[in-house]
């Protein structure tokens, strides 16, 4: 049965390392000082629900798994890096005439695109692995209580994203002439091709 006394155990550090800046949190921003924050909501989705699926291999003792077929999510971050960097050229080159950028193509794109970022991180769940032991009995969980642990987890980081969307959102807001447009693609520009590089640095 869980303990719900131990369960600030997993709330914290998670909660922690979630707000932490990172890569996946700099190409948010930027998506969304370039597109505007309902249009990156897509994004942002993809980023949680990667965190989810690490975290669903940690609760079933996948860790091993994951780790030994490294190779293939290693194929994954590099798509999220070329990716990154396709946009990255794209806001560098973009229009400052004022006008509204255009959207994303669709929502799917944005949900793959974030969760490309943090599906190529497999080491999460060695993060996952070292945390949960210590808020959860990992040998006696129910179906039941593994929902309770995932709703958690995704809700802890949907909260945290959703801060970082919505401060960049109102930052959006008082861009307003064509240099200032200008500056924001190019420094959105920057900030996706350093995610880019940071994502690309990592073993």
């Amino acid at each position: 049965m869980m303990d719900f006394g131990n369960i600030w155990f997993f709330i914290v550090p998670f909660a922690l390392a979630a707000a932490l800046p990172g890569p996946a949190q700099g190409a948010l921003v930027a998506q969304v000082l370039t597109r505007g924050g309902a249009a990156s909501a897509p994004f942002l989705i993809g980023m949680v629900a990667g965190n989810a699926l690490w975290l669903l291999a940690a609760i079933f003792g996948l860790s091993t798994l994951a780790l030994r077929f490294e190779g293939a999510f290693i194929a994954v971050k590099w798509l999220g890096v070329a990716y990154l960097l396709f946009l990255a050229w794209k806001l560098w080159n973009a229009p400052s005439s004022g006008a509204e950028p255009e959207p994303p193509a669709s929502g799917n794109r944005g949900i793959l695109a974030g969760a490309a970022i943090t599906v190529g991180n497999p080491k999460a769940v060695v993060f996952f692995g070292a945390v949960l032991p210590h808020a959860f009995d990992m040998t006696a969980l129910s179906m039941t209580e593994i929902g309770v642990i995932l709703a958690l987890g995704v809700g802890i980081d949907l909260a945290v994203q959703t801060i970082y969307l919505s401060v960049a959102a109102r930052a959006r807001s008082f861009i307003r002439s064509s240099r200032q447009i200008r500056i924001v693609n190019r420094s959105a520009a920057g900030l996706m091709a350093g995610s880019a590089a940071v994502i690309a640095s990592r073993g």
